[in-house]
């Protein structure tokens, strides 16, 4: 059995295919990582946000039940 240069071109050509459609897959998914680690950044900030405004609305509830009520100016 002999392989000729055209197969083997043939096949060259084939793998070089594949090897581009996986790295612009591989480039796809790095875009979609950077995007995600953003979104998951905008979800931390505003559970900290969150967690402040809870944080505050507890304090003045023992304030308005201990009647250490501070009146704003």
């Amino acid at each position: 059995m002999t392989i000729s240069i055209k197969e083997l071109e043939t096949e060259r050509e084939k793998l070089k295919k594949d090897f581009d459609d996986l790295k612009m897959n591989i480039g796809k998914v790095e875009v979609d990582l950077g995007a995600m680690k953003s979104n998951l950044n905008a979800l931390n900030g505003a559970i900290q946000f969150a967690t402040n405004l809870i944080t505050m609305a507890n304090k003045r509830e023992n304030e308005i039940a201990n009647g250490n009520v501070k009146k704003k100016k």
